[in-house]
Parts: C-alpha cells; structure tokens; sequence
C-alpha cells in the first residue's frame, strides 16, 4: 500500500474530479487527432513496384489539418552517386510554397537494386497547417515533373 499525506490525497482527488467533470460536459473535450497517409507511385514498365514515389503523413482535428512529414524515393540508382530532393504544397486556389528546399537523398541498398530516399519534417502534429485538397509534391533534381498526391 502506497502511504502519502492527507494533502497529496486530497489534490488527487482534487484532480481526478475535476477531470471528470470537465469529460462529462459535451462539448468541451477537443475532437481526436485522425493521422492519415497519402502515397503516390509511379510504377516501373518491368514491375517491381515503384520508380519513382512520394509520401505524405498528415493529421487533422475538427477543422485543422497539418503535414507532419514528407518521404520522397526513387529506383533504381547508382551506388555512390548523389541525388536530391525538394517537396513543395499547393493549397486550393493559392500558390505553390516550398515545404523544402533542396536535401541530399540517402542511397540504400534495396533486395534488388539500390534506392534514394529522403524525408523532411519529424512527424506527429506539426508542420505547415492546410486545407482538405492540399496538392503535395516532391521532385528529384534532374527530373522534369514533380510526382503529386492530394491530401484528403
């Protein structure tokens, strides 16, 4: 049995009443975080899965939405060599904004080829806050067209 003074037992149960109470009232408990995933890929001709994909984890709470992070990959590329990476964001109706600039790519050793990768922000609730239909986008130095997904 856990011994503590009548006044640590009092703010307890202090604490725990207040918090039931605030719980009780409708209303005044924040909506829960919903994470989602979005995830576009361009497959190869050979198969395999994808050539080039781009991955965005985001979050939304009633009416607020965030990007918590952003993962771009690329297949098959030379051993040694060095790539990189930008991601950007359009919101509906607004112009296009830099989620990052330029980031060297990680070269991996996949099962059957080597892959780049690179991923920008930490996850969780953070990042830049945005609409429902936020177009995000990443692109590969050297490469002509950004690969796009639209966040729901």
């Amino acid at each position: 049995m856990i011994t503590s003074s009548p006044r640590v037992r009092a703010a307890v149960v202090g604490a725990a009443t207040a918090a039931a109470l605030v719980a009780a009232i409708p209303g005044a408990t924040a909506a829960p975080y919903t994470d989602l995933r979005e995830t576009n890929c361009v497959k190869s001709p050979q198969g395999g899965g994808c050539k080039r994909g781009t991955v965005a984890e985001y979050w939304h709470q009633g009416g607020a939405r965030g990007i918590g992070w952003v993962y771009a990959s690329k297949r098959p590329v030379t051993e040694g060599s060095t790539l990189y990476a930008r991601w950007g964001y359009q919101t509906p109706g607004k112009e296009w904004k830099s989620g990052g600039g330029w980031k060297k790519a990680k070269i991996t050793n996949g099962s059957t080829n080597h892959f780049a990768e690179v991923w920008w922000g930490r996850g969780g609730h953070t990042g830049p806050k945005v609409p429902k239909g936020t177009k995000v986008c990443s692109q590969y130095r050297g490469d002509r067209t950004w690969l796009c997904l639209t966040l729901k």
